[in-house]
């Protein structure tokens, strides 16, 4: 593994655990402030509809190999 693989890795890893932190700190603080029912509802909708938008093309694009042929320039 060379370098700028390890610091590829290295910035995607970072990047997916503060998201997740700001995921779960928003959370957090969603359900334990004083919030409508409806837009508890509405904003846990959208964010399962997100979701599962994602890892439906996620599984879409691992389980198709990809068909493109290598192009040589």
């Amino acid at each position: 593994m060379n370098s700028s693989t390890a610091i590829k890795n290295l910035g995607t890893g970072l990047a997916v655990i503060g998201f997740i932190l700001l995921l779960g700190c928003g959370l957090y603080n969603f359900f334990t402030t004083d919030f409508g029912l409806v837009l508890k509802v509405s904003i846990g909708a959208i964010i399962t509809g997100i979701v599962l938008v994602l890892l439906t093309l996620i599984k879409e694009k691992t389980s198709v190999g990809d068909k493109e042929t290598e192009r040589r320039y």
